[in-house]
């Protein structure tokens, strides 16, 4: 009966995040184009993050792509969700802990409007906490649970580099520690590094063979600078620890470093990592630490009622009722702040979808085929994700620049067979307009015509020219 009011909830969440999300957002988030543009290149690699971000996506080559992205968020988002009870299930041997672990994650965005505009965290709230619980299993239980773990971690990897920090304290924690350290005489656990090996030596290849484009983007976004707002982003993230800890003392239930080892060094790879991100973090600016935080953010509810001495001698339904009633106040309240449009926030960038639906019936009345390909500046790539036919971007992969968005399997030949349609700069007029960033890419390109329309990106900014260019078809 409990499995199952987990999985009623956790699967409720999810739908009501979902209809909510793809009924009220305006548009989906730069990521989201990224990660369709991953999809159709289908690599090992991005020139942000490794390959499962774009398999994931994949699905979206087919399906409506805006539906595709909010759905696949929060189905993860709630397989993280079940994740989270069970590790706390298991750490604390208490049912009713597990439950208040869980619905402490009701008060962080991180598992609702926080993780929207990201393309690989989700991804990581939905692997880490069984990652963890695997890892737990394997150390406490039995070895098999190895592969098990080495499955989701290098899963985890292959989201985001970031889970190496993680994964390198666990893997140091076998060599480390002597009640670990005997997994090197168990053949599951080379078993289960053969299977990681096999997840991430694609992707070793692909950054070999693209100059390290990702680790580069990622050293391009911080700079060495003293940087106290690290514990202003430390606070956003971690508050809900502060209201568990004081549910759990209203509660009678102290809270103490746990004396089993294994429930230690549970803490001590959560910690560890988080203590160096943070170090480093104080030190360099940039980077968007709360990015970083998000995923051991799911993760320390668990962690947490780990360290109660004893199971509450009070009653926790109260506040196990109050979290379910705040998450239903979230997204009453998001719900509330779209339609009422609050700051822009229903409104934000709308005008991108009418303007891809225009580009592509300009397209057809001119030359009565679909559109296949789009070029030109930053505008280009939403045609990518919101023009009906679908069009590919005519970026080629450039290893001095590193363009986030590009197409593998672009040639000239398919440009002069099919066309192409080209967005200049907003607010730039055809008059001024050179379309110098296809042309770098294709210099022999001819442009047959180009037009000057008003485009208004939403209600918050007033129309502005923009010009568009056309190069046929072969007929």
């Amino acid at each position: 009966m409990t499995r199952r009011l987990l999985m009623l909830w956790v699967s409720g969440y999810a739908l009501a995040w979902t209809l909510v999300t793809v009924l009220l957002d305006p548009t989906v988030p730069y990521d989201a184009v990224e990660a369709l543009n991953w999809a159709q290149n289908a690599q090992w690699g991005t020139p942000k993050n490794p390959w499962l971000v774009g398999v994931v996506m994949r699905p979206a080559l087919w399906l409506p792509p805006d539906v595709y992205w909010y759905a696949s968020h929060f189905l993860a988002i709630a397989i993280g969700m079940a994740g989270t009870w069970f590790l706390a299930r298991q750490l604390s041997g208490s049912t009713r802990l597990a439950w208040l672990a869980l619905l402490t994650l009701n008060l962080s965005g991180v598992i609702n409007f926080d993780i929207i505009c990201y393309n690989d965290n989700y991804l990581l709230v939905m692997l880490w906490p069984w990652m963890m619980l695997f890892y737990w299993l394997a150390i406490h239980r039995n070895a098999q649970w190895w592969i098990a773990f080495a499955i989701t971690a290098g899963l985890a990897i292959m989201a985001k580099y970031s889970s190496l920090a993680l994964v390198g304290f666990i893997f140091l924690s076998t060599l480390a520690i002597p009640s670990i350290r005997r997994c090197y005489r168990e053949p599951a656990f080379y078993i289960a590094l053969l299977i990681a090996f096999a997840l991430i030596a694609p992707n070793a290849l692909w950054l070999w063979n693209h100059d390290f484009a990702a680790f580069r983007w990622v050293d391009s976004q911080i700079k060495p600078g003293f940087n106290l707002q690290m514990f202003i982003n430390l606070l956003s993230i971690f508050y809900p620890l502060l209201i568990l800890a004081w549910i759990l003392r209203r509660a009678g239930a102290g809270l103490q470093w746990p004396v089993e080892w294994a429930r230690r060094v549970m803490l001590g790879v959560y910690l560890l990592p988080l203590l160096v991100i943070c170090g480093w973090f104080l030190f360099h600016d940039g980077g968007r630490l709360t990015e970083w935080l998000q995923p051991f953010f799911i993760l320390s509810p668990a962690l947490m009622v780990c360290c109660v001495k004893r199971d509450p001698p009070r009653s926790l339904s109260p506040a196990i009722k109050g979290l379910i009633a705040f998450a239903v106040l979230v997204i009453s309240g998001y719900v509330g702040v779209m339609t009422m449009n609050v700051a822009n926030a229903g409104q934000k960038m709308r005008g991108i979808i009418p303007f891809s639906q225009q580009m592509e019936r300009r397209w057809q009345e001119r030359y009565e085929t679909p559109l296949s390909y789009v070029g030109g500046e930053h505008m280009a790539q939403w045609l990518t994700f919101y023009t009906p036919s679908r069009p590919q971007i005519i970026t080629r992969w450039d290893v001095a620049t590193h363009p986030n968005i590009y197409n593998v399997h672009i040639s000239r030949r398919q440009i002069e067979r099919h066309g192409a349609l080209l967005i200049g700069r907003v607010g730039v007029p055809c008059a001024s307009e050179t379309f110098k960033r296809a042309l770098y890419d294709w210099p022999e390109m001819k442009i047959d015509d180009t037009q000057q329309i008003a485009f208004q990106e939403d209600s918050a900014y007033p129309a502005r020219p923009l010009c568009i260019a056309f190069v046929s078809p072969v007929s």
